[in-house]
This record gives structure tokens, sequence and C-alpha cells, in this order.
């Protein structure tokens, strides 16, 4: 097994593995280690089942079942979480637009998830080149460049996040319609509560400072008034995704993608059409209440 540090900000490819098979518990202890310190780690070309993909996931800690999407979970394997375009016997197999926008995975739960491990089944291509990248940014790199200043305001400061709708359908930006999701029930509604979270996330692991705001699900910054604190959320999320921070994947089918919900936050790219199939699934780690 070799560790292999990606030509990017971040991220590092697990080469000398096949998970069809046992992972021995010093190969385990050698990922996770792997993943703490980059954020993102690949594992190319592998052939597993649902089965061997839950298994895997499970070294990592308990699975959380997304019955918030009840309607894209798997339906032998509950804890696979279906992203896809596909849609069959007008039915779709699973969420069709999922990451459209920056976020990080979940932070709208009091435990956000410690991170999610994606397996690419279908890929759409076209002339042969594949698409519906993934781009990721490190927000341990993203909290660094910040001035001294700003990291030591931010330090005390928390934000609020929580499950808006309209972020998924409209562009805050432009105020463009983004897509044709499916608005949610009344009884998703309910579900939805605020939280709050530290701006300035301590990683469980590495302790190293994180910057844990989002464009999706981060409502506002506490205790400013709403201007300021649009104005400095923009201003967060901006810094955030630069260039400088992010790796972007290039999928290919039997990719297995882990990232860090913690240190990194990441963004799907919709450059395909809905006749371009797409298959993905999806396991979630249970994490910890951000400190």
């Amino acid at each position: 097994m070799e560790v292999r540090k990606l030509d990017a900000p971040l991220g590092a490819e697990i080469v000398g593995i096949d998970l069809r098979k046992p992972v021995s518990d010093s190969q385990f202890e050698a990922v996770a280690k792997a993943f703490a310190e980059n954020g993102v780690i690949v594992f190319r070309a592998q052939d597993i089942t649902p089965q061997q993909h839950i298994d895997f996931s499970r070294r990592f800690g308990e699975l959380e079942v997304l019955k918030f999407y009840a309607q894209y979970l798997h339906k032998d394997h509950p804890e696979i979480f279906v992203v896809s375009n596909i849609v069959e016997n007008g039915k779709s197999l699973g969420l069709p637009d999922a990451g459209r926008v920056w976020h990080t995975d979940v932070s709208y739960k009091g435990e956000p998830s410690l991170g999610s491990l994606l397996y690419a089944r279908e890929v759409p291509h076209r002339e042969g080149k594949p698409l519906g990248d993934t781009m990721f940014a490190t927000m341990i790199s993203a909290f660094d460049a910040l001035p001294t200043d700003m990291q030591s305001k931010l330090s005390n400061m928390t934000a609020s996040h929580r499950l808006d709708e309209k972020r998924y359908t409209v562009d805050l930006k432009t105020q463009k319609e983004r897509g044709k999701r499916a608005q949610l029930t009344d009884e998703q509604r309910k579900m939805i509560k605020d939280v709050h979270h530290p701006i300035a996330r301590t990683h469980p692991v590495t302790g190293k400072k994180c910057l844990y705001i989002n464009e999706l699900f981060t409502v506002a910054i506490d205790g400013l008034d709403p201007t300021e604190s649009d104005e400095l959320l923009a201003q967060l999320c901006q810094h955030a995704t630069q260039q400088k921070f992010i790796y972007r994947h290039r999928w290919a089918v039997g990719d297995l993608l882990m990232w860090d919900n913690c240190s990194t936050q990441h963004l799907a790219v919709g450059d395909y059409a809905p006749t371009d199939r797409r298959l993905m699934h999806r396991t979630t780690v249970r994490g910890s209440v951000p400190f």
C-alpha cells in the first residue's frame, strides 16, 4: 500500500488496496492517517458491491441513514444514498442535482458528518471526456490564509446553519433559478431547525483550525445585523473557494473518493445533460459536535 499526495492543494491517492478484500488494521491505520492529513483520499479502479462499500465505510464509524431523503436511499441498502439523474419508469433513481452549490455535507445538523464516501458506478462522457467533476476546497488553508486579526475575530464567533430550500433552487448572487429540484414536503419542513457552529472549527484529529462556513447551509453569522452578516458571509465564502485552495476530481467508473466534512467543502459540476447518465453511491459517516 502506498499514499501518494495529489498535485493539488489537498488530497492523496491510496494505491495497492483492493477494497473487495479485508483491509488489515495496519493498512486501515495508514488510510485513516492519510484521510485526516489530506482531507480527500481517492481509491481508483475499485470493483465493489454495495455491501463492500458499506463494510469499508463502517471502519471509519457509524453510518448515517439519511432519512430526510428517504426516497433516494438504495432499496436494498438504506445506508447508501443514491445520487443520479437517471429516471426509470418515471421515477428518479437518486437525487439528480446534489452538490451544485459549495457546501460541506449536513452542516445543518447538530452533529455534522465526519466524512462521505462516494463511489462512481456510471460517469457521463462527451467526445471521450468525462463530465460531472467534483471540486474540493481545503478549509484549513483557507483559514490559515486569512489575516491574523480576522482569524482572531472569527475564533470567537458562531454561525447559523439551516437546510433552506431557496438556497438549492435560487442562486443567491443572481437570484436566478438554479434548477428544478422538488419542493420539500410539509413533513420535511417540520424537521428543519437552525443549528449553531463555530466559524473557526477545530479538526478533531489534527487540531488544526478550519473555516467552517459554506454557501449552501450557512444562513447567518450570529450576533451581527443582517446586512453585516450577509456581507461577511459572502466575503468568507468567496475567500474559501479560491482556485488556490481547490482540487478538481475527474471521475472514472470505479473511483471511490472520501472527503473530510470538517476540513473541506465541495461542489459538483453540472456540465452534463439530463440524458447523460450519472450514477453514484454515497455513504455518510456519523460525526460529532463541532468545537
